[in-house]
């Protein structure tokens, strides 16, 4: 048996047994840890399971830097790729057929609502009529539920559609970028990402939002000298907005694009469709709430990292300096409120905003456990420990890529496209202001691969 493969079942069995070790580990670090993790056993067990899935990482990560990557350059890759999906999405279904777990926190509240929706026409919550919720996805489960009942397992299904569907979708621009072994080495794992794969059992938004973004990326890439595509894209765009508004502010990359390439009827036409698509419900809630915006959760969540006693993660105070019964109030005061800490408290700010940057890129296991007031269940606790070993040693290369990308002009050249990069830092950027939660990063996690999987050698080692 090759070597790598008597590593990689040595690793697994570390795994496998490291749940045996949760309990010695979380005693040493009572005993002998830094204070602050000894106050709350919650600390003690979130700072056992980053170390126990930090060792695993730094394992996994040596045995891919090591490894040969050579799979992913010999033979016909699109068969491959095809292979790989449909093994992927097998495992989606798996999940979603045997998981059952709960539909929690904003998973409850988009199924709530979207079956109010559905029954009323009306957008509402609680019986009230809201824009705190985007209407995206509400808007695509009431449709579901209009025409087929309530039954969960429909949208979840869906969710492993999407899922396969975005992997088709970015075959194309991948290999157009770069190469088909570099396509089928990131489409790899995405396939077998295991956050993602958990997560297509909640009705959670990303599923369908990253399809939607990742269709109008493809449109807007695929017929560079086209016009029509490009107006698709721009409709593609605006519904990713309504689904998650945070994206809107990422036209500034086809922008900068364009204009390199001195093509401004493209990008017209682009904010025009897109505009077609969220402009009804920018003066919806307009005339209902007073403001202009996709939902009026936005200010509540840069208010919310930008106050006296702001976390850095997504904290509510009791006592709240507006009415949170009023949106449209809430939302021109904590923008108003949120600015006014800013330019008070800059050092303050830049320290809250790292925070956010770490909640939102740190870490990927929150679908998974939940709160660590206890020690988890075995298979939960396997399940946790892979997921974060592979974000962390996927989040290690894509930085490292991307840090050669932007002082590099050879491996600007060789990356094939800037747009994976200029997306990520749009990300990084966007979430500085606001404050989210880990599952946040998943919309870019393609584009993490991809970096990470860049310039493999003539070795098919990584470089």
């Amino acid at each position: 048996m090759p070597k790598k493969h008597v590593l990689f079942l040595l690793g697994s069995a570390g795994v496998l047994l490291s749940p045996f070790l949760f309990d010695p580990a979380s005693k040493l670090i009572q005993n002998f840890g830094p204070g602050w993790a000894t106050i709350k056993t919650t600390r003690i067990h979130h700072l056992t399971f980053w170390t126990l899935s930090f060792v695993w990482a730094v394992y996994f990560g040596l045995w891919a830097w090591k490894s040969d990557w050579s799979w992913f350059s010999a033979g016909v890759l699109k068969k491959k790729f095809l292979l790989v999906l449909a093994a992927g999405l097998l495992f989606r279904l798996a999940v979603i057929l045997f998981s059952n777990a709960p539909q929690v926190s904003d998973a409850r509240d988009y199924d709530q609502m979207a079956v109010a929706l559905a029954q009323t026409g009306t957008f509402q919550d609680g019986g009230v009529i809201t824009a705190y919720r985007p209407i995206g996805y509400v808007a695509f489960l009431a449709a579901l539920y209009k025409i087929s009942g309530h039954p969960l397992f429909l949208p979840q299904l869906l969710n492993v559609i999407l899922d396969g569907a975005t992997l088709l979708l970015l075959w194309l621009p991948f290999s157009r970028w770069k190469d088909e072994k570099t396509a089928l080495a990131a489409g790899t794992i995405f396939v077998f990402y295991l956050p993602e794969i958990y997560s297509t059992q909640y009705l959670l938004s990303e599923q369908l939002f990253v399809f939607l973004w990742v269709l109008s990326i493809y449109l807007w890439d695929k017929n560079r000298e086209k016009h029509l595509p490009v107006f698709f894209a721009g409709l593609s765009f605006g519904l990713a907005a309504l689904v998650r508004p945070v994206v809107l502010a990422w036209t500034v990359v086809p922008a900068i694009t364009e204009a390199f390439r001195r093509r401004w009827m493209r990008f017209a036409l682009f904010l025009l469709a897109t505009a077609l698509v969220t402009g009804p419900w920018f003066y919806r809630n307009h005339q209902k709430f007073g403001v202009w915006a996709l939902s009026t959760h936005s200010g509540l969540n840069f208010w919310m990292g930008a106050n006296p006693q702001a976390t850095g993660q997504y904290h509510l105070p009791d006592s709240l300096p507006f009415d949170f019964n009023n949106q449209g109030e809430m939302e021109r005061t904590a923008w108003k409120l949120g600015w006014e800490y800013v330019k008070n408290h800059p050092l303050e700010y830049l320290r809250l905003g790292l925070i956010k940057e770490a909640v939102v890129f740190g870490f990927d296991y929150s679908y998974i456990l939940s709160g660590l007031t206890e020690k988890p269940p075995y298979g939960q606790l396997i399940w946790a420990i892979l997921g974060q070993t592979i974000w962390w040693i996927l989040l290690f290369w894509g930085m490292v890529k991307a840090v050669a990308i932007l002082f590099s002009a050879r491996k600007r050249r060789a990356a094939g496209s800037l747009l994976p990069l200029g997306t990520l830092l749009y990300w990084a950027a966007i979430h500085f202001f606001f404050v989210g939660t880990d599952r946040y990063h998943h919309p870019v996690v393609p584009f993490f691969a991809f970096l990470a999987v860049l310039d493999l050698s003539s070795e098919n080692k990584l470089n």
